[in-house]
């Protein structure tokens, strides 16, 4: 049996959100020892979890045969305005001015997190996760956003191009969280 026939992609249930915060917080920078050093910014816990679920936010699992998550992926549809008065699209530093209007429309999902247990990073499950929401959602837009500076997520930008993402914008910040000279990278993939 194939990795993705023992594997199963579903939405979450109430029961599902405290391994899920484990999966998110074993993948935060400096909260492991393995090769990778976290590429997640900051903890969550199983309030911050159910308060996105309360505004809108989907979350998804890979499960195997036992039920066991062996990942999660977070989207909802993208927060444009920031303090109720300044618009992200024109913070932002495009190389394809295009997708600013396009990122406006109904059918665009802002991937917020993707994460799996460490055991499983490069086993395809992240791939999986993806393939999966590409297929749930034709005709969608997915976007994400990864940090570029001063930490260089080296690793996900590969893996988001491999999906078929393109670099369209970057965003620089003084400081974001506890990081200055700020730099994050929007990512974009067209599932048409």
């Amino acid at each position: 049996m194939t990795l993705a026939e023992s594997i199963q992609f579903r939405i979450i249930d109430d029961n599902d959100i405290s391994e899920i915060v484990t999966i998110h917080n074993s993948n935060v920078r400096g909260e492991n020892n393995t090769h990778n050093s976290g590429f997640l910014l900051a903890k969550t816990n199983q309030e911050e979890i159910q308060a996105k679920i309360n505004k809108g936010t989907f979350y998804f699992v890979v499960v195997d045969i036992n039920n066991q998550i062996l990942g999660f992926v977070a989207v909802s549809k993208p927060e444009i305005m920031i303090d109720g008065n300044s618009n992200l699209l024109d913070m932002m530093i495009w190389d394809d001015e295009s997708y600013k209007i396009r990122l406006l429309e109904d059918n665009h999902f802002y991937i917020q997190t993707v994460a799996t247990k460490q055991e499983y990073m490069g086993k395809g499950i992240a791939q999986f996760m993806y393939q999966s929401l590409f297929d749930r959602f034709p005709n969608y837009i997915f976007s994400a956003f990864i940090v570029s500076k001063p930490i260089f997520n080296e690793r996900s930008i590969k893996f988001h191009q491999q999906q078929g993402f393109l670099q369209v914008a970057k965003i620089q910040l003084d400081e974001f969280l506890d990081m200055k000279n700020y730099e994050s990278v929007l990512m974009v993939k067209e599932n048409i």
